[in-house]
């Protein structure tokens, strides 16, 4: 039952919910692995991990696969994995068979898949990859991530390189804000039944990449160990002259504006009085450092788009 928990937990990391994923080996350090050398074929990489998938991606080694490759592809479309990339079931509950017929080199799981750890270990060397912590520091976790993963598949160059346009980025989008900065912005997950939403605060990425941009988290109450925390409607009131992002998620979504169009508690808010509330494309709240861009892109986007609040 405890691992069924895990696992359910860990599909509700893509739904806004939870879940968890830097390295860690089932006791070592991850950055005592063997890195690759220029004279060592190139390794045959597998992931269960999504953030570990696009990061390997982004430096030019995409995992040969991933689970839940459809959903992937639409969450986490950049970088693009190959045709080729086979899919291996759903991520709470991988297909182990298809796994070991593809021989990988290694495998990188997801920290909350730890108890089928054994399994993964009978066909290749694994790894945990653990984003959050008990420090509440996801951001460097995920730029440590991808230093480690060029390590291993010997593209460290191409990491340096990333890092340094990833920041190149981020600022260009925090001067592209100009007058914008310091706006307060709320980061949400709709909940499907217009009374609630997840919110990205203390201990997320999502907090640390609203900070670059020269933003200002208006969520600053607590949160679970993942960063986010799921608040009624009303708690979005709090800070007045902030504006809402929420996530479209389909269908989800979908039901939950159908039931805030009629909320008199929803159309009350500063936010939406004053229309600085807007849909942007969902990202992987849990992902790497491409997903942190994707975020970085749509944020600064949309708060440029909104009205500013008057004073």
């Amino acid at each position: 039952m405890a691992g069924r928990r895990r696992a359910i937990q860990g599909l509700g990391a893509w739904l806004g919910m939870a879940a968890g994923g830097m390295l860690a080996g089932r006791c070592a350090p991850v950055l005592a692995a063997t890195p690759a050398t220029s004279a060592t074929p190139a390794l045959r990489l597998a992931c269960t991990d999504w953030a570990a998938a696009e990061s390997l991606a982004w430096l030019g080694h995409p995992p040969i696969a991933v689970p839940e490759l459809a959903v992937y592809r639409r969450w986490l479309s950049d970088p693009p994995l190959p045709d080729a990339t086979v899919d291996l079931g759903s991520r709470t509950e991988p297909n182990f068979e298809v796994l070991a017929r593809l021989a990988p080199d290694r495998i990188f799981a997801s920290s909350w898949q730890a108890t089928s750890l054994p399994f993964f270990e009978r066909i290749a060397p694994t790894q945990l990859v653990r984003i959050f912590n008990a420090n509440s520091q996801p951001y460097p976790n995920i730029r440590e991530l991808l230093m480690h993963l060029a390590e291993v598949c010997d593209a460290r160059d191409v990491a340096r390189e990333r890092l340094r346009g990833f920041d190149a980025d981020i600022e260009a989008l925090r001067a592209g804000l100009g007058r914008r900065v310091g706006s307060s912005v709320y980061v949400v997950v709709l909940h499907e039944s217009g009374t609630q939403a997840y919110v990205y605060g203390t201990g997320s990425w999502v907090q640390s990449i609203i900070e670059a941009l020269g933003l200002r988290n208006a969520w600053d109450r607590h949160t679970n160990f993942y960063g986010n925390i799921l608040t009624g409607i009303a708690n979005l009131a709090e800070q007045p002259d902030a504006c809402i992002l929420y996530m479209d998620q389909g269908p989800r979504t979908q039901r939950a504006e159908a039931v805030l169009k009629g909320s008199t508690l929803w159309n009350r808010l500063p936010a939406v009085r004053a229309g600085r509330v807007t849909a942007i494309d969902s990202f992987f709240a849990l992902g790497g450092l491409p997903s942190a861009l994707r975020c970085a892109r749509l944020v600064a986007g949309a708060v440029a788009r909104l009205p500013e609040a008057v004073s």
